[in-house]
């Protein structure tokens, strides 16, 4: 268990892969999975728009 980088509630991350991009339960900040050994969180990048490009 983790605690969310935006609003400081607990996350849990149980079966969860590094790469995997979830929201937080309680803020809705889209959250990254870096590490599952110990389990390390951050706020996920912004995607950037392509215009149709």
């Amino acid at each position: 268990m983790t605690n969310c980088p935006e609003c400081d509630a607990e996350v849990s991350c149980g079966a969860m892969i590094a790469g995997e991009i979830f929201p937080c339960r309680d803020c809705g900040t889209e959250l990254e999975v870096i590490a599952t050994t110990p389990i390390a969180i951050e706020r996920a990048p912004k995607e950037a728009e392509d215009w149709g490009e």
